[in-house]
């Protein structure tokens, strides 16, 4: 029973029974941050329903190919698979380094080690294929960071048209919503 046990915990969430979905509900939105965005060509663009649908925009790199995108979530979750999509022109990420419950995330700290770190193809983020996460690497996440590295094309701007985090939420006990009898 005990090896049943540990190896069940694991596993994906659709492997126990659990239902993944998007978890764009899940994400505490007003708290996004994004670093190196380039005015008007913002984070929400590449996160918000509605936005993220549309070719046309994106969250675009100002300065140059970096970006930093934190995503706080309103509650715990554990992730299973990220989907990433860009332009076929050459700015579309190409290497993206995910870390979780690091909220302070910047550019002199992203060289740490990551949670993951992806090498996308052109073909990947053109289609915004999804990628499956190691589970066990993010369980009981309170914030998820990206730090998009570079792009296909090698230039100095990167553009984001579509950010999609799957998982599922973890379900516990807000002890502030609690009342007294």
């Amino acid at each position: 029973l005990r090896d049943f046990t540990r190896r069940s915990s694991h596993a994906p969430p659709a492997a126990m029974g659990v239902t993944e979905a998007d978890l764009l509900e899940e994400m505490d939105l007003p708290s996004v941050e994004c670093l190196n965005q380039a005015t008007g060509k913002d984070w929400g663009n590449a996160l918000k329903q509605g936005y993220r649908e549309d070719g046309g925009l994106f969250c675009q790199s100002d300065d140059d190919e970096q970006l930093i995108l934190t995503v706080p979530f309103k509650q715990i979750v554990n992730l299973s698979s990220v989907a990433i999509q860009g332009p076929a022109d050459g700015t579309a990420p190409k290497t993206v380094k995910i870390f979780v419950n690091k909220p302070n995330l910047s550019f002199d700290n992203c060289g740490k080690k990551a949670t993951a770190t992806l090498t996308l193809t052109q073909a990947q983020v053109t289609t915004g294929e999804v990628i499956e996460l190691d589970f066990t690497q993010f369980q009981n996440v309170r914030v998820v960071s990206f730090f998009v590295d570079d792009n296909q094309g090698g230039g100095e701007v990167t553009n984001v048209s579509k950010i999609i985090v799957n998982g599922a939420a973890v379900h516990t006990t807000n002890m502030s919503e609690l009342k007294k009898c």
